[in-house]
């Protein structure tokens, strides 16, 4: 049994993507579940050491590989400043051998963006950046604790584009605390005039350990109720259709030739390598992810030891069925002759095409409209 048969990877194994997780933010904001810290002053210079030695240790891991995309995440990547993400690129480029289209995004916040730095991570070799907009109504920012103003943000946008970087892609989310329908036109209406080719579009989920989830109740009562939130997905959907933006995902849209590299590399099983404090790495059909302390991370390091926290190898037929839900993420759908199903997940199939929730042509398995707004249904009934 090859390996495309038992995961329907589309991505060859001589072809891989980078993960670097930058863990520091100004201020976490309220419905984040990720490892952030503050104090990236005192911080930096410890994490870049270790970062490096990770990468170091790592290094064979890529030898006669391709890298397609280099994803730096976080947290916010930026705070460690383009110096600091230009020294990891620095690290990269000399010793590894990329695709001549490889994507290499830099997660930023608006508060970050100026000339110098976009000028700066652009000589650096960035070639996308992701803004972590979330909404461009003022009323819904403080919400959600955000630091930035709506034009601030639109600000951070136009100088990304007149600095050079012309891949653009920005975060919005919805299902907010008190947020309605004419609060989300407000920020609909100013997404035609910026020069984005790419959308992340997500609704608040309340998870821990986020400080949301430490008054779970509170912010769920003020969430927009289910009927409310099938509008604010519906008219988001059709303004970004209408912006030439299509939905490629469940959660994102971009306009054609901009679909992002290193999500898709997910999405189909595709190998990656991740480093940082909490980041993940996929390879050979196993996930691991280091630990998420920073001077745990730090101290494993330096005893020249990689800083696993938690690995996995599925086994069979999980693996398949796993990778299967995954990759129906992509509305374009799966070629399921390319997963060795068994009968009983086979069954399971069928039985959600009856429900409308799949659409199967020849060997081709989509999700249906239906399937998009309750894809968790899907999944779990495959998993």
């Amino acid at each position: 049994m090859t390996q495309t048969q038992t995961t329907g990877n589309r991505h060859p194994n001589s072809s891989i993507g980078l993960y670097f997780h930058i863990p520091f933010c100004a201020k976490k904001c309220p419905y984040c579940h990720f490892f952030v810290m503050k104090g990236v002053d005192r911080h930096k210079e410890s994490y870049l050491k270790a970062l490096k030695k990770e990468w170091l240790l790592k290094l064979h891991q890529i030898q006669h590989k391709k890298i397609t995309s280099i994803y730096f995440g976080g947290g916010t990547p930026t705070e460690i400043g383009s110096d600091g993400i230009g020294q990891i690129l620095s690290w990269i480029l000399p010793r590894a051998k990329l695709a001549t289209d490889c994507e290499i995004t830099v997660e930023t916040n608006p508060d970050n963006v100026t000339p110098n730095l976009i000028t700066e991570l652009k000589s650096a070799g960035v070639n996308r950046i992701s803004i972590g907009v979330q909404s461009l109504d003022n009323s819904t920012l403080l919400e959600i604790g955000r630091t930035h103003s709506n034009s601030k943000a639109e600000e951070a946008i136009h100088i990304a584009h007149q600095n050079g970087i012309k891949n653009i892609t920005i975060d919005l989310m919805y299902d907010l605390p008190n947020q309605t329908t004419d609060s989300f036109i407000k920020t609909l209406q100013k997404l035609p005039s910026l020069p984005i080719t790419h959308l992340s579009l997500y609704n608040l989920v309340v998870e821990e350990p986020s400080a949301f989830h430490r008054k779970k109740e509170e912010v769920e009562a003020k969430m927009p109720k289910d009927e409310i939130s099938l509008q604010l997905l519906e008219m988001a959907i059709n303004c970004l259709s209408q912006m030439g933006l299509s939905r490629y995902e469940i959660s994102a849209f971009a306009k054609p030739g901009f679909e992002s590299k290193h999500n898709t590399r997910y999405w189909q099983g595709g190998e990656f390598l991740g480093l940082g404090p909490s980041a993940f790495s996929y390879s050979n059909e196993s996930r691991f992810q280091n630990v998420a302390n920073l001077k745990k991370y730090s101290d494993q390091l330096e005893l020249g030891t990689i800083p696993i926290d938690f690995s996995e190898r599925l086994e069979y037929p999980r693996n398949v069925c796993e990778l299967l839900a995954i990759e129906l993420r992509l509305l374009k759908g799966v070629n399921i002759s390319k997963f060795n199903l068994p009968s009983t997940v086979l069954k399971e199939i069928e039985s959600l095409i009856r429900d409308n929730y799949l659409i199967k042509t020849d060997d081709r398995l989509q999700l249906t409209e239906k399937g998009t707004l309750f894809y968790d249904t899907v999944a779990s009934t495959i998993i």
